[in-house]
């Protein structure tokens, strides 16, 4: 095939990936905001843990879509806010264990059995991570089992705070396909962490980030989806969000593994079953995302990738800004309206966008282990990006082993 036929092609592929990872609002995490009481204790908002999908030519989609990572954000949220303002659930599931069987919940959920247990004080939850290496102690744990099987839907473990400097933040475990059968296809187990780090006492980052806020890192392993290539052969990826000068600042960025026989053009014979790099089939490849997005005005964004064959390569290089080695889109611009244009030199981006050099700078992170290198004071590793950790990432991310009862065993139904 032609280069020009093939560059042609590419930033199809790349627009298909932007959209699928979305261009978002923004993060929230309010756990002090208040939701009507609910009969049966708690209400989840499936719908906000749906993974984007859309081809190429939907820029509409991301202007009209929150996020996968916003929503999860809310997510969890919701769940929190809805407890908190349950007094008698509170009540009930402090130090005790609350349980349901053969309960229908959410918004086209399956059916479940449910454990609750908030407050737990002296045997508190300590699961592990792929983000961390410490301990991390929570005192609230919400399990959803497929009813009478012992397959785990969804995990969920938080303090009541996970905005607290230096905290242990919120941990959230699901599989979509279980979550909503009825609905998405995804067997991927998917793993959010929300973290707040103390940038004030903790010399990772009070010296260079002195105004890093809070921060989110969506991990998976397993396919985003049965209905399409991309989602099939996308078994591994990370997500990092970042809130920076005083929430004034949103920061993306994310590494995509893609399968290298995945059939992204079955109706080309010369990609069939090559992934996008050519000649394909050799190496697993790399989808290279990041962004930065301010949070006032119009939400204007500036964003930059890049798509390479077996390697993350860190410090990137000019070649690997590229797509496949054959043709660059960057820079991106968006705004609260979605896609503006791309291939925008860096002394054209416009001066209410962020500039080029703090997108460069949050892209050239990736491949590394990032602001949090090895694990920040509290053993905290966020923000690595490297190879080697996406690579094995189909080891770490996993749901864990149900929590014992805690007290006293208390059935709804």
């Amino acid at each position: 095939m032609k280069h020009l036929n093939r560059r042609s092609i590419l930033p199809k592929v790349v627009l298909a990936l932007l959209v699928f990872f979305g261009i978002t609002a923004g993060v929230q995490f309010n756990t002090g905001s208040k939701k009507e009481k609910n009969q049966f204790p708690l209400t989840l908002k499936f719908n906000l843990l749906q993974p984007l999908h859309a081809n190429a030519d939907e820029w509409g989609f991301v202007r009209q879509s929150a996020t996968w990572a916003r929503g999860n954000s809310l997510f969890m949220d919701d769940i929190i806010a809805g407890i908190q303002s349950n007094a008698l659930l509170v009540l009930l599931a402090s130090g005790n264990t609350i349980t349901a069987t053969n309960l229908r919940l959410g918004d086209g959920g399956g059916i479940f059995d449910v454990r609750l247990t908030l407050a737990n004080s002296g045997n508190e939850f300590q699961p592990s991570s792929s983000v961390y290496t410490s301990t991390k102690i929570f005192s609230n744990y919400l399990e959803l089992k497929v009813a009478n099987t012992t397959d785990v839907a969804l995990q969920f473990y938080w303090d009541d705070n996970p905005r607290l400097a230096g905290g242990d933040g919120a941990l959230l475990i699901y599989n979509l396909a279980r979550i909503a059968p009825s609905e998405w296809t995804a067997q991927a187990t998917i793993e959010s962490y929300v973290y707040m780090p103390d940038a004030v006492n903790d010399s990772t980052y009070s010296s260079l980030y002195p105004n890093q806020g809070l921060v989110q890192t969506y991990s998976w392993a397993g396919p985003l989806g049965t209905d399409s290539e991309l989602g099939l052969h996308a078994q591994r990826g990370r997500v990092i969000l970042e809130e920076m000068d005083n929430q004034t600042v949103f920061c993306f960025k994310t590494v995509v593994r893609l399968d290298k026989d995945a059939n992204l053009f079955p109706t080309i014979p010369a990609f069939s079953s090559k992934a996008l790099c050519q000649p394909g089939n050799t190496n697993d490849e790399y989808y290279k995302l990041a962004y930065s997005q301010k949070l006032t005005g119009n939400l204007n964004v500036t964003a930059k990738s890049g798509w390479e064959e077996g390697a993350v390569t860190y410090p990137a290089t000019p070649a690997t800004d590229t797509i496949c080695g054959l043709t660059a889109i960057n820079y991106g611009l968006f705004d609260m309206n979605g896609f503006v244009r791309d291939r925008v030199d860096s002394s054209a981006i416009p001066s209410d966008y962020v500039p080029a050099t703090r997108v460069d700078g949050l892209y050239g992170r990736i491949g590394s282990t990032g602001k949090s290198g090895s694990g920040d004071g509290h053993s905290v590793k966020w923000d690595d990006t490297s190879k080697s950790t996406i690579d094995a990432l189909d080891t770490v991310v996993n749901f864990k082993a149900s929590e014992e009862n805690v007290g006293s065993v208390i059935p709804v139904n």
